[in-house]
């Protein structure tokens, strides 16, 4: 999956709003200090966010966001699919474009099970889920940290190391 670090940020400012869902409202620049996300890319983020009913804003002196809708209905799936421009691995997987090649490529089904599997687990696991299982855990990013990085391959042990 195409996961960029929109959906990594979507992720923190979702679950920054669910651990304050009682609160009428939570000012963007509290998000800021708290996540260490950029203003000027939370304000990108939230706007996609809002665009999909996740999150729902209130202008002027006293404003900020809140959820959209009970934190047990939003999904990951759904978080992740409002902020990304593209969030197929690959065309033939896509329900807007296809890929020309589709009915002769040997991996347009294997690809179509791969991504099937991964979208279903994201949209059973849903913002209520996440944030209780891990509330007690809840985080600033007092550090500065800006950003999740995305993950890499494990280093691998070559094999000629292990000798002849």
């Amino acid at each position: 999956m195409n996961l960029t670090s929109r959906s990594r940020y979507a992720l923190k400012i979702m679950l920054d709003l669910a651990y304050r869902h009682n609160e009428p409202l939570v000012r963007r620049q509290e998000i800021v200090a708290r996540q260490g996300i950029p203003s000027k890319y939370l304000d990108q983020i939230l706007v996609r966010l809002r665009r999909d009913g996740l999150v729902e804003s209130v202008r002027g002196r006293t404003g900020g966001y809140r959820i959209g809708r009970d934190i047990r209905l939003i999904n990951v799936w759904e978080i992740f699919r409002a902020v990304e421009d593209g969030i197929y691995p690959v065309e033939c997987v896509d329900e807007h474009a296809g890929c020309e090649f589709r009915s002769a490529c040997i991996a347009k089904e294997p690809w179509q099970l791969i991504f099937e599997n991964v979208r279903r687990s994201l949209s059973q696991m849903t913002l209520a889920d996440i944030a209780e299982q891990f509330q007690e855990d809840e985080k600033n990013c007092a550090t500065g940290v800006r950003e999740c990085r995305p993950g890499r391959e494990p280093m691998r042990l070559l094999e000629s190391s292990a000798g002849p």
